[in-house]
């Protein structure tokens, strides 16, 4: 696997743990935990952008 696969793949890999993580976030019961999960999936969401930036830069 050449490094823009690993990088899809990585990408993909990292979008199943952001929707894992809104699905977690959307049965809490607890509002700091699903503040925090939200929270999470936002930032790895940000990750993924960028890498998604960067897959389409490289070669």
């Amino acid at each position: 696997m050449d490094q823009k696969q690993q990088l899809q793949q990585c990408i993909k890999d990292c979008q199943n743990v952001v929707s894992e993580l809104q699905s977690m976030a959307k049965k809490s019961n607890d509002e700091k935990l699903k503040s925090t999960l939200d929270e999470s999936a936002h930032h790895l969401d940000m990750c993924v952008r960028e890498c998604e930036f960067a897959s389409k830069q490289a070669p």
